[in-house]
């Protein structure tokens, strides 16, 4: 296994914000650590290093990058010792379940100097409320380019062969489950969702080559929007879900009730539509050959690209107010102290070291 996985579990998506922090780590944990703190106040810094420390261990760590800022990190998890720390602040607000059992509440807003604080009170809210207007911008320009996806879709649909289409698809199911399955470790999902790609104010990052790595069966799905990847997609869920494996589902970074990859490790098998499958040694099923793209109306792509540059534009525009307020509360939160609660989430962490 890689010793490293990086991905988003929340994505700046045509219905605004959308969350599947809650599939950052499984209820069968042995501990998850949920920081509350404030932005600049060291969350990211400090699951960064922890993670860090478990990779010099020799463990697998999944990084979960945060889609406004794909430098930050919203969550850690340690694969082996199944222990888990996430970013527990809005917009992914998240609580215990078991508080005191398998979750920890880490309260990092006891470290602000709340006297030093209020005279930064008015720069605080002005940039609260310029990154919510900013936000807001960029989510209806992502609304606005779902809706020219969707005329493309449909439009596409109508030039598609289906009788050859789904005989294909007929085919390539054959031949993707007529693999023997292996046991693999209960993660605590039967089917886990997240993000491997997100539209960020940096533009569109793309983390799908930390997921393909190290898995032996990849399918790549070649095809213009309409063409039926989706539909494939989904019959790969349903029968994966017949046979009763334990899926990994990864969305679209725009549209997040549609698929792009998944993931079943217990046939060692990616099915994914995303490009940087291609890097990677794998099988081609072209939809393409069922279509005739003579039909295809070049505005409209157009138009839809320049929409998600649009709504780029727009968390650029977040990005700089969030910088604001990180600059702010930098200038008042005791550091030292943040360091200490690391260290201690370190030796807590330690004693599930095998050996």
């Amino acid at each position: 296994m890689a010793k490293i996985r990086r991905m988003f579990p929340g994505g700046n998506t045509s219905q605004g914000f959308y969350s599947l922090h809650d599939n950052i780590i499984g209820a069968n944990r042995n501990m998850l650590y949920i920081l509350k703190g404030m932005p600049g106040g060291g969350k990211s810094s400090l699951m960064r290093e922890i993670g860090r420390r478990a990779i010099e261990e020799g463990y697998m760590v999944e990084y979960h990058h945060c889609p406004s800022d794909p430098n930050s990190i919203d969550g850690v998890v340690i694969r082996e010792l199944n222990i888990g720390i996430i970013d527990g602040t809005p917009p992914h607000s998240m609580d215990p379940i078991y508080p005191g059992l398998i979750d920890k509440l880490i309260d990092l807003t006891r470290f602000i100097d709340t006297t030093k604080l209020q005279k930064y009170k008015e720069q605080i809210i002005n940039a609260k409320l310029n990154n919510k207007e900013a936000y807001r911008k960029a989510f209806n320009y992502f609304k606005a380019a779902k809706c020219i996806y969707d005329e493309i879709e449909e439009s596409n649909k109508k030039h598609v062969n289906v009788i050859e289409r789904n005989n294909a698809i007929r085919v390539a199911m054959e031949n993707i489950f007529d693999i023997e399955s292996k046991a693999i470790k209960d993660t605590g999902f039967k089917t886990r969702k997240l993000f491997s790609t997100a539209y960020t104010p940096e533009g569109y990052i793309d983390y799908t080559e930390f997921i393909l790595e190290d898995i032996n069966n990849r399918y790549y799905l070649q095809g213009d929007i309409g063409t039926g990847k989706s539909k494939f997609l989904n019959k790969i869920v349903e029968e994966a879900n017949i046979r009763n494996y334990y899926i990994e589902i990864y969305y679209n970074s725009l549209i997040p009730n549609k698929i792009e990859s998944i993931f079943i490790p217990e046939i060692d098998i990616i099915v994914s539509s995303n490009i940087t499958t291609k890097k990677f040694p794998h099988t081609i099923i072209d939809f393409n050959q069922f279509f005739d793209n003579s039909y295809n109306n070049q505005d409209d792509y157009q138009a839809y690209e320049s929409l998600i540059d649009r709504g780029v534009k727009g968390l650029k525009g977040a990005k700089e107010n969030h910088s604001i307020l990180e600059k702010t509360y930098k200038k008042v939160v005791d550091y030292k102290g943040i360091d200490e609660e690391r260290e201690k989430i370190w030796e807590e962490i330690k004693v599930y070291f095998k050996g």
